[in-house]
C-alpha cells in the first residue's frame, strides 16, 4: 500500500501494511512492538465510617448496609471519625420499614404497644396485634452490657432471640447483630456501640 509521504519499507516484517500509528495528540508515531500509553489504575473509592456503628462506607451512601441506619448527609468524612463509645445509645432496628429505637447507657427501654407502659414504642408498635401491650424491656447498662426480658406475667406471643424461646422474668443478654422476635412477626436487630458488626 502506498501512501504520501512514506519512504518506503521499514523492515517492521512482511504483516506490516506501512501505516505507522499516530496519536491524536500529535506525538510520534506508535510503530510496531511499541508501547501504548496506559492509563493509570483507577483511585480506590475513599471510604469513611457510619457514625452509629464505624462500618467502612463510599462516600454518599444514604443508608449504613451493617445497621441500617439512615446517613443524613453519608458516612462521616475520612479523618474525622470517631469510633463507637460508650456514651453511644443502644440502637434497636426494626425490620421493614428501617424504624429504630435507642436506649442511652444506663437506660431501660419497655416494648409493648401500651402508651401509658410502654410510651416511646407504643408509637412504633401500636398496629401490630402480634405484639402485646406489655411485651419485654431492654436494658442498656453503663458498661456497656445489653439484656432483654420477658415480662414476669408473660406476653401472649412470647419473645425469642435468634432461635431461643425466653422464659418471662429471665433477662437474656444480648450480643451485636442479634435478632429479636416480639411474637411471629414483629422483629428488630439489636446495634450496640463499640462491638464490632455482624
Amino acid at each position: 500500500m502506498t501512501v504520501p509521504g512514506h519512504k518506503g519499507d521499514d523492515a517492521r516484517g512482511p504483516e506490516d501494511d506501512g501505516l505507522d500509528l499516530v496519536p491524536l495528540s500529535g506525538e510520534r508515531p506508535l510503530g510496531r512492538g511499541a508501547a501504548s500509553p496506559v492509563a493509570p489504575p483507577a483511585a480506590a473509592p475513599r471510604l469513611a465510617p457510619c457514625p452509629h456503628c464505624g462500618a467502612r462506607l463510599p462516600a454518599g451512601t444514604a443508608s449504613c448496609p451493617a445497621c441500617l441506619s439512615p446517613l443524613r448527609s453519608g458516612p462521616a468524612p475520612a479523618g474525622t471519625a470517631r469510633g463507637p463509645s460508650r456514651t453511644t445509645a443502644l440502637r434497636l432496628v426494626f425490620r421493614g420499614a428501617g424504624n429504630h429505637l435507642e436506649v442511652p447507657p444506663g437506660g431501660k427501654l419497655r416494648l409493648g404497644r401500651d402508651p401509658a407502659w410502654a410510651p416511646e414504642a407504643a408509637v412504633l408498635l401500636a398496629g401490630e396485634s402480634t405484639v402485646s401491650d406489655q411485651h419485654a424491656d431492654v436494658t442498656h447498662g453503663e458498661d456497656g452490657t445489653v439484656s432483654l426480658t420477658e415480662v414476669p406475667q408473660g406476653s401472649t406471643n412470647g419473645v425469642r432471640v435468634n432461635d431461643r424461646v425466653l422464659a418471662p422474668g429471665r433477662p437474656e443478654r444480648l450480643a451485636d447483630g442479634d435478632r429479636v422476635w416480639l411474637g411471629p412477626v414483629v422483629s428488630f436487630t439489636v446495634r450496640i456501640p463499640g462491638q464490632p458488626s455482624c
